[in-house]
Order: C-alpha cells, then structure tokens, then sequence
C-alpha cells in the first residue's frame, strides 16, 4: 500500500492495510478487499499462479521458503512492512509486465519475480497466518457445497437444505465455525472467481454474471461493488497483468 489504506476480508478475518505494509494471499484463500470511499488509496497488485514454478530449477525452489508455504494449504496470508527495496522489485515487475515493447520484459519480470520470492522468504516464518480450522462437519459439508455449486444461483436455504438442517441453524453453525454468514461467503466465493473470469480470459462482464449464476450483469456489478470496492469494469480496467 503506497497511500491510504484498505480493509481486506480474508475468510471472514478482516485485515486494514495501511500506507507502508504489504499483504500476500495466497491463491486458495476466499477474500475480498474494500477501498474507504473518503480516502484516496494507492496500491500495488501483482497476481501469480504457484503452477508458474513446477518446471523452474529445484535447486532455485528448495531455496525459497516462500514457495513451501504458497503450496501450503493451512497458510492464509503474510502481512508485513514493506522494504524499499521490495517496494522498488514489485514497481519493476509491475513496469516489465506492463510492457508491450521489446523482447526483453519477460525475461526481465521473470528474475525480478524470483527477486521478490527470495525477498518475501526472508521474514516469512514471523509474517505468515495459519488458517483456521473448521471443525465442524456441517459447516465443512456447506462450504464443499457453495464451492461445488458456485455457477448456480444458490441461495442459503440450498445450503441448508444439502446439509439436512434448518436455514436458522446452518446460519448459526456457519458463522460459528467459518466466522462470516454463508451468504456472504457466497458472494466473496462468486467475487473471486469473478475476477479470475476478468483476469484470465476474454468473457464480458455480462458473460461472467451468467456464469457465476447471477440474475443480471446490474446485480453482479452490485455485489462485486460491495465486496471489492469498485465495479467489474473498474476492476477489469485498474488491475495489473497476471505473471
């Protein structure tokens, strides 16, 4: 965060970013992240997939703590200050991947990339959160649910339904266990998949509303609005290449 601040909900845990720290969370994670309409609030964003790194050099990866945890399905996030000098490695691969001139961006971004994982390894023990563990079959059987049926118009009565409860007890164990209310994290879930529609492939807004079983592309923008602080089209035009 360059300036200003923000709130980003990360399974249900709410974390305010403020001018000066870095936030990293990892792919697997359900999350949203809410601009304060009165702030101005200047970010960098960078999205990158662990696939990217199954064929680069063992002896590099054995080396970059980092990537044990990205593949670690009970880490959640790191949160931490920012150095200039990994401020200065993320504006690098933010300038390369933005640029469309030459032959060299790529392979440029590629080594600042590597940069900013060694970086982030270097105090990643102290800046990691665990996720929390749901323990609770009816709330795990719910979230399997919501995650298997994410392209349909589920509502919470669905959920309560597939779990063989109430809609008033599933609501009460949900938010017992998960710590957010399942219909929120029904829309936090369609949200991130909405904006991995956005980020990496060429469906219209309109097309990625239908997917993610919405009644219109008017109530999508809505929703992912209230979520993630701007609309689809803000979101489709602010953010940065993925890497």
């Amino acid at each position: 965060m360059k300036e200003g601040e923000c709130d980003i909900i990360v399974n249900g845990e709410a974390i305010t970013v403020h001018k000066g720290e870095l936030i990293v969370i990892f792919s697997h994670m359900i999350h949203s992240f809410h601009v304060k309409s009165d702030q101005e609030a200047v970010f960098l964003q960078v999205h990158f997939c662990p696939e990217s790194f199954i064929n680069a050099d063992l002896k590099v990866n054995g080396n970059i703590k980092f990537l044990h945890y990205l593949t670690d399905a009970r880490s959640a996030y790191t949160f931490q200050s920012f150095t200039n000098q990994l401020l200065s490695c993320v504006e690098r691969i933010c300038e390369e991947t933005n640029n469309e001139t030459g032959v060299h961006h790529v392979p440029l971004a590629n080594i600042y990339i590597y940069e900013m994982l060694f970086l982030l390894s270097r105090e990643i023990e102290q800046s990691v959160r665990k996720v929390f563990s749901v323990d609770n079959p009816i709330a795990i059987r719910a979230i399997h649910f919501i995650n298997q049926n994410m392209e349909n118009n589920i509502s919470l009565d669905d959920v309560a339904q597939n779990c063989n409860v109430t809609a008033r007890y599933i609501s009460k164990i949900f938010k017992k266990y998960v710590n957010i209310s399942v219909n929120d994290y029904i829309c936090i879930a369609k949200v991130d998949r909405a904006m991995n529609f956005i980020c990496n492939t060429e469906f219209s807004i309109t097309e990625i509303s239908s997917k993610l079983g919405f009644s219109s592309a008017q109530y999508f923008s809505t929703v992912f609005k209230k979520y993630s602080g701007v609309t689809p089209k803000e979101f489709k035009t602010l953010r940065t290449k993925d890497i």
